[in-house]
């Protein structure tokens, strides 16, 4: 055996189980009591006894020290016998066993006489009593290992697991930052996952006893089975909000919550209270979780079969943890005792799961944008054909109604004029109707380079919404600027439709907007105004009623 190797107890140790008060010496008139057979770890009693044989020259040099599970621990006493079956004792209260921690959540606690040189090679047996022992761990994975080397590991290990919770805790940050402005659920589910496995391995390796020396050993034990419960439930809900929608059925989405769940519940059953606690429910607590490992592996190939590509993330992440996990689970149901050194692995996968996951939540997260912002595109594009005059590629009437309607500060105009091309019907009659889609076109695109909205609302007819109260057009009216565009108009159509030999001008009828008008009553308006201007002859702008006024003769032509 290499010098510095810790020497299990697994094959070597027996058991008995005593009343509280049972003393040492008690229990060595009982010796042939011990249990070494298969069974050995079936204990019963508040207290238990374990036999160690204690062979010196297998041991490494210096004090030796008994190792073993300290979840849950309360008092303890080492003692041990030597050849001529004189005792040396060592009593440790619950304080005590928990001030003698070691990473990877075990106790260390010197056997009596081991650091004399002389004295440990007289040592034969050595005897371990824990009261109350809550984890069959606490027995079964028992060592004896050397002090000094457990001492010099302590820093380092120490160091690499808050090294471990640091990690698991950058996608915790990464969340919190994103989730304000993104606000997907997975997130919130994932940030639950990461503080699981970032409070588990803080409180297992034992980091909690450096940051809050006064922790007690039963509250460690609640929190490692607590967290590892939560996580997975957090799990199952994580799995379902990150998968692409239609990835996994409704039916298999109900198991996977079942199952992810189920520790939960187990875990409060089986935590009901210290006094309701047995050995025995450690194997159940372990077996709660293989349920939900059996469905993730079916999830995974189902995903992958419907073609999903967020399910390779979980593959990366989970694979490694459903192997490290199912030993431990086999482990903590006693169905073998397995090499401790494992458990190293679990830690570093659950915090590689945490990391790789962070990757594919903000993976999921661009697809999500990409996939949101090619919706809102195809919503903005639908909504501009909708809204858009299909000849002249202004707003119509639909969009104009709604910009009236619009009370936004972008959209408070306070005239309403209605433009409407003369004689229109004699220039499709005389030069056909693609001639006059080449004027209504020439007329909508002058038009959009104005300042105002502008829709076409019917044939030959287009309205302009007009915001004239700003500095830019103080001492202006909307009359003297609707003259101006009806000059571009026509110089526009002349340029644009040559063919047209006489100008095109435009009757116009303006009113102002109340604030509290309806579209309706102010359409009215503006179409009587421009009714008005066409019966006095067109090629005008009215702003005002006229109708009162006498009518010169026109020509009996209509538009």
């Amino acid at each position: 055996m290499p010098a510095h190797a810790a020497m299990p107890l697994s094959d070597a140790l027996c058991t008995f189980s005593s009343g509280l008060d049972s003393s040492i010496s008690e229990t060595l008139k009982q010796a042939d009591k011990f249990n070494c057979s298969d069974n050995k770890y079936s204990v019963q009693g508040p207290k238990v006894w374990i036999k160690i044989p204690f062979k010196a020259d297998t041991l490494p040099p210096g004090t030796i020290e008994v190792q073993g599970d300290n979840n849950g621990l309360t008092a303890m006493s080492v003692h041990s016998v030597l050849e001529d079956g004189s005792i040396r004792s060592a009593n440790y209260s619950e304080k005590a066993v928990r001030e003698h921690w070691r990473p990877k959540g075990q106790y260390g606690l010197p056997v009596p006489g081991s650091d004399n040189a002389q004295l440990r090679n007289d040592i034969k047996t050595v005897y371990v009593s824990i009261d109350h022992p809550r984890v069959v761990s606490s027995i079964s994975i028992s060592q004896l290992a050397s002090k000094k080397v457990w001492d010099d590991r302590k820093l380092p290990l120490s160091v690499m697991f808050a090294i471990l919770c640091g990690m698991a805790v950058m996608p915790l940050i990464y969340n919190a930052f994103f989730y304000s402005a993104l606000r997907y659920n997975f997130m919130l589910w994932h940030s639950v996952m990461a503080a699981a496995t970032t409070i588990y391995t803080f409180s297992s390796s034992g980091l909690i006893f450096i940051a809050f020396p006064e922790t007690t050993l039963t509250t460690k034990f609640l929190l490692n089975y607590w967290t590892l419960a939560f996580g997975i439930a957090a799990s199952g809900f994580f799995l379902i909000g990150f998968l692409e929608r239609g990835k996994i059925s409704w039916r298999l989405q109900a198991v996977i919550l079942v199952t992810a769940l189920f520790p939960v519940a187990a875990t409060a059953i089986i935590l009901h209270g210290n006094e309701g606690y047995n050995m025995y429910a450690r194997n159940q607590y372990h077996a709660s979780f293989l349920p939900y490992f059996f469905v993730i592996i079916y999830t995974m190939v189902h995903a992958i079969r419907r073609g999903s590509r967020a399910i390779w993330f979980q593959v990366a992440a989970w694979s490694p943890i459903i192997f490290f996990g199912l030993d431990r689970i086999a482990r903590g149901m006693d169905i073998y005792i397995g090499i401790p050194a494992l458990d190293y692995g679990l830690y570093f996968t659950l915090v590689i799961e945490t990391i790789i996951l962070a990757f594919g939540v903000a993976n999921r997260i661009l697809q999500l944008r990409r996939h949101h912002e090619d919706s809102m595109r195809k919503q903005v594009e639908l909504t501009l054909l909708a809204d858009t005059d299909g000849l002249t590629a202004i707003g119509n009437r639909r969009a104009f109604e709604r910009a009236f309607h619009d009370k936004s500060p972008e959209y408070r105009f306070d005239h309403l004029a209605i433009l409407d091309i003369d004689f229109f019907k004699h220039v499709n009659d005389e030069y056909g109707h693609e001639t006059g889609d080449d004027v209504l076109r020439a007329v909508g695109k002058e038009l959009a380079n104005t300042r105002h909205f502008v829709a076409r609302i019917g044939g030959e007819e287009f309205a302009l919404l007009m915001k004239t109260k700003n500095r830019a057009n103080r001492g202006s009216s909307s009359a003297v600027e609707l003259s101006e565009i009806c000059q571009r108009l026509i110089k526009a159509v002349h340029s644009d439709v040559p063919q047209i030999k006489r100008a095109v001008t435009f009757s116009v009828g303006v009113t102002s907007i109340g604030k509290r008008a309806s579209l309706r009553s102010v359409m009215a308006v503006a179409d009587k105004r421009l009714y008005d201007a066409k019966n006095n002859g067109r090629n005008q702008i009215v702003s005002f009623d006229i109708s009162d006024l006498p009518k010169p003769h026109t020509d009996a032509a209509t538009a």
